[in-house]
């Protein structure tokens, strides 16, 4: 049995909008920030500039009170993650697999007879 100590990522993770306005990948961007781009894409601002990323699970990408979320859980590997979904994990699939944001892209860790998402781990049976 494998525990991964790292933030379990829900449906969708909840992000901090720090930029509105009519933003594209790969325009300036002045602040660390997220903004949806479409139902299925965040922009996060990277380096003073707007990087578009998938958010291809069944929430999509919205704004909320607060913020923006991403679900990912739809994500291929090597997709990229948001920068606040860093180290954070989830499983899917039937039998499920343990996936994380690792180097900001989707990996994934391991193929689990079960997973169980807890307060603050995740733990993937072989």
């Amino acid at each position: 049995m494998r525990t991964v100590l790292f933030p379990a990522v829900g449906v969708a993770a909840a992000l901090i909008l720090g930029s509105c306005g009519g933003a594209r990948e790969g325009d300036a961007c002045t602040r660390e920030g997220y903004r949806c781009d479409g139902a299925s894409a965040v922009l996060e601002c990277r380096g003073n500039r707007w990087v578009a990323l998938p958010c291809s699970g069944p929430g999509g990408c919205s704004s909320v009170i607060g913020g923006t979320t991403c679900d990912v859980t739809g994500n291929q590997v090597g997709d990229g993650c948001p920068a606040a979904m860093e180290g954070s994990g989830f499983c899917r699939g039937n039998p499920p697999s343990l996936f994380a944001c690792r180097s900001l892209l989707l990996v994934k860790l391991q193929d689990c007879s079960s997973c169980v998402v807890g307060t603050g781990s995740i733990t993937c049976s072989p």
